[in-house]
Protein backbone atom coordinates (compact mmCIF):
# COMPACT_ATOMS: atom_id res chain seq x y z
CA UNK A 1 0.00 0.00 0.00
CA UNK A 2 1.29 3.50 -1.06
CA UNK A 3 2.12 6.07 2.17
CA UNK A 4 2.42 9.03 -0.12
CA UNK A 5 -0.70 11.19 -0.44
CA UNK A 6 -2.32 10.34 -4.00
CA UNK A 7 -2.96 13.74 -6.03
CA UNK A 8 -6.77 14.36 -6.85
CA UNK A 9 -7.54 12.08 -9.37
CA UNK A 10 -10.16 11.30 -12.27
CA UNK A 11 -12.44 8.38 -10.47
CA UNK A 12 -11.86 6.48 -13.26
CA UNK A 13 -8.38 6.69 -13.40
CA UNK A 14 -8.22 4.26 -10.74
CA UNK A 15 -7.31 0.24 -11.14
CA UNK A 16 -9.14 -2.77 -9.02
CA UNK A 17 -5.76 -3.36 -7.26
CA UNK A 18 -5.77 0.40 -5.72
CA UNK A 19 -5.83 0.83 -2.02
CA UNK A 20 -9.11 2.72 -2.65
CA UNK A 21 -10.71 0.75 -4.76
CA UNK A 22 -13.49 -0.46 -2.02
CA UNK A 23 -14.51 3.01 -2.89
CA UNK A 24 -15.24 2.34 -6.30
CA UNK A 25 -16.97 -0.89 -5.59
CA UNK A 26 -19.07 1.41 -3.21
CA UNK A 27 -20.76 3.52 -6.03
CA UNK A 28 -20.91 0.93 -8.26
CA UNK A 29 -23.13 -0.66 -6.06
CA UNK A 30 -24.82 2.24 -4.90
CA UNK A 31 -25.64 3.31 -8.38
CA UNK A 32 -27.16 -0.54 -8.96
CA UNK A 33 -28.91 0.19 -5.50
CA UNK A 34 -27.64 -2.93 -3.94
CA UNK A 35 -27.78 -1.77 -0.58
CA UNK A 36 -26.70 -5.00 0.85
CA UNK A 37 -23.49 -4.89 -1.71
CA UNK A 38 -22.78 -1.43 -0.33
CA UNK A 39 -23.13 -2.18 3.26
CA UNK A 40 -20.85 -5.41 3.31
CA UNK A 41 -18.19 -3.01 1.92
CA UNK A 42 -18.18 -1.55 5.78
CA UNK A 43 -16.97 -2.57 8.69
CA UNK A 44 -19.17 -4.30 11.47
CA UNK A 45 -19.78 -1.20 13.41
CA UNK A 46 -18.83 1.16 10.52
CA UNK A 47 -20.76 4.26 10.37
CA UNK A 48 -22.58 7.12 7.76
CA UNK A 49 -22.78 10.42 8.41
CA UNK A 50 -25.81 11.70 6.07
CA UNK A 51 -26.19 15.45 5.58
CA UNK A 52 -28.48 17.28 8.78
CA UNK A 53 -29.22 13.70 10.45
CA UNK A 54 -27.25 11.93 13.08
CA UNK A 55 -24.83 8.67 12.17
CA UNK A 56 -26.40 5.73 11.12
CA UNK A 57 -24.31 3.06 12.55
CA UNK A 58 -24.19 -0.71 11.78
CA UNK A 59 -24.01 -2.59 8.51
CA UNK A 60 -27.99 -3.37 9.10
CA UNK A 61 -28.58 0.39 10.04
CA UNK A 62 -26.75 1.34 7.24
CA UNK A 63 -28.83 -1.13 4.49
CA UNK A 64 -32.20 -0.09 6.13
CA UNK A 65 -31.38 3.73 5.66
CA UNK A 66 -29.90 3.46 2.16
CA UNK A 67 -33.30 1.33 0.95
CA UNK A 68 -35.41 3.94 2.42
CA UNK A 69 -33.60 6.90 1.55
CA UNK A 70 -31.19 6.45 -1.28
CA UNK A 71 -33.39 3.96 -3.79
CA UNK A 72 -33.08 5.70 -7.47
CA UNK A 73 -30.50 8.09 -6.43
CA UNK A 74 -27.58 8.05 -8.88
CA UNK A 75 -23.85 9.38 -7.59
CA UNK A 76 -22.00 10.57 -10.25
CA UNK A 77 -18.16 11.16 -8.18
CA UNK A 78 -15.77 12.84 -10.26
CA UNK A 79 -12.79 13.29 -8.45
CA UNK A 80 -11.22 11.38 -5.63
CA UNK A 81 -7.92 11.92 -3.49
CA UNK A 82 -6.43 9.75 -1.23
CA UNK A 83 -4.35 10.32 1.75
CA UNK A 84 -2.64 7.83 4.83
CA UNK A 85 -3.17 8.51 8.09
CA UNK A 86 -0.35 8.01 10.70
CA UNK A 87 -2.33 4.78 12.29
CA UNK A 88 -2.38 2.77 8.78
CA UNK A 89 -6.01 4.20 7.62
CA UNK A 90 -6.84 5.94 4.31
CA UNK A 91 -9.06 8.76 3.99
CA UNK A 92 -10.64 9.47 0.56
CA UNK A 93 -12.22 12.20 -0.17
CA UNK A 94 -14.44 12.25 -3.44
CA UNK A 95 -16.16 14.88 -4.96
CA UNK A 96 -18.61 14.79 -7.10
CA UNK A 97 -22.91 14.99 -8.14
CA UNK A 98 -25.63 13.21 -6.67
CA UNK A 99 -28.79 13.26 -8.72
CA UNK A 100 -32.59 11.80 -7.46
CA UNK A 101 -36.05 12.01 -8.89
CA UNK A 102 -36.38 15.94 -7.77
CA UNK A 103 -32.72 17.74 -7.43
CA UNK A 104 -29.20 17.47 -8.85
CA UNK A 105 -26.39 18.61 -5.92
CA UNK A 106 -22.57 18.87 -6.05
CA UNK A 107 -21.75 16.17 -2.67
CA UNK A 108 -18.72 15.73 -1.11
CA UNK A 109 -18.35 12.17 0.55
CA UNK A 110 -15.41 11.75 3.02
CA UNK A 111 -14.60 7.80 3.36
CA UNK A 112 -12.38 6.34 6.18
CA UNK A 113 -11.11 3.01 5.75
CA UNK A 114 -9.42 0.60 7.62
CA UNK A 115 -5.71 -0.91 7.56
CA UNK A 116 -7.87 -4.31 6.32
CA UNK A 117 -9.53 -2.01 3.57
CA UNK A 118 -12.88 -1.90 4.90
CA UNK A 119 -15.13 1.28 4.76
CA UNK A 120 -14.92 2.44 8.91
CA UNK A 121 -16.85 5.81 8.43
CA UNK A 122 -18.39 7.71 5.26
CA UNK A 123 -19.59 11.38 5.57
CA UNK A 124 -21.77 13.27 3.27
CA UNK A 125 -21.60 16.87 2.66
CA UNK A 126 -23.92 18.87 0.11
CA UNK A 127 -22.20 21.51 -1.50
CA UNK A 128 -25.15 23.73 -2.42
CA UNK A 129 -25.86 27.16 -2.05
CA UNK A 130 -29.10 27.80 0.90
CA UNK A 131 -31.39 28.56 -1.89
CA UNK A 132 -30.12 25.39 -3.32
CA UNK A 133 -30.51 23.36 -0.12
CA UNK A 134 -33.92 24.94 0.54
CA UNK A 135 -35.90 23.02 -2.47
CA UNK A 136 -34.63 19.88 -1.35
CA UNK A 137 -37.28 18.17 1.28
CA UNK A 138 -35.84 14.85 2.72
CA UNK A 139 -37.61 12.53 3.79
CA UNK A 140 -35.42 11.41 6.77
CA UNK A 141 -37.49 12.32 9.82
CA UNK A 142 -39.60 9.81 9.16
CA UNK A 143 -36.54 7.29 8.80
CA UNK A 144 -35.23 8.50 12.45
CA UNK A 145 -39.18 8.49 13.50
CA UNK A 146 -39.65 5.00 12.43
CA UNK A 147 -36.31 3.80 13.89
CA UNK A 148 -37.11 5.33 17.36
CA UNK A 149 -40.72 2.91 17.09
CA UNK A 150 -38.85 -0.13 15.99
CA UNK A 151 -36.46 -0.40 19.06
Amino acid sequence: MSTQPLERQPLASLTSEDETAVVCRYFSAFNRSEFDTVTALFAEEGSLYPPFEPPVVGREAIALYLAREADGMQASPQTLEANPLEDGRILVDVRGKVTALVFKVNVSWQFVLTASGEIESVRVDLLASLEELLKIRPSAASFSEDLAIGT
